[in-house]
């Protein structure tokens, strides 16, 4: 359960760290929504450019089966290489946004 807790403070503190540069066009905000107890984490954008308003989700993380699935990466450089270089094994990281069969191309986990 140990390796469970460090992955649960690893992608908060990823996640939170990506809320500091704040967006570069218009009035938009991060949001971050933690939640521990279903093991899913989001980084949300929300505001207004011009005379538009925005609402997304920028990155989205679950643990599922002990893994950390990404769900949603908005990023440029992609989280997985943020996990990777915090020293998660690719092992134990899942591409959810791609299907299983792409999954198997790259040199993370199928699931």
């Amino acid at each position: 359960m140990d390796r469970i807790n460090n992955y649960r403070q690893l992608i908060c503190q990823i996640i939170t760290n990506h809320t500091i540069i704040p967006y570069k066009h218009g009035d938009i905000k991060f949001e971050t929504v933690f939640d521990s107890e279903s093991d899913r984490y989001l980084l949300m954008l929300l505001g207004r450019e011009n005379k538009y308003y925005h609402h997304g989700c920028l990155i989205h993380v679950d643990i599922i089966d002990g893994k950390i699935w990404i769900q949603r990466d908005g990023t440029e450089e992609g989280v997985a290489t943020e996990f990777v270089a915090a020293g998660v094994p690719k092992s134990q990281i899942v591409l959810g946004f791609k299907s299983p069969e792409r999954r198997k191309d790259t040199e993370f986990a199928v699931a």
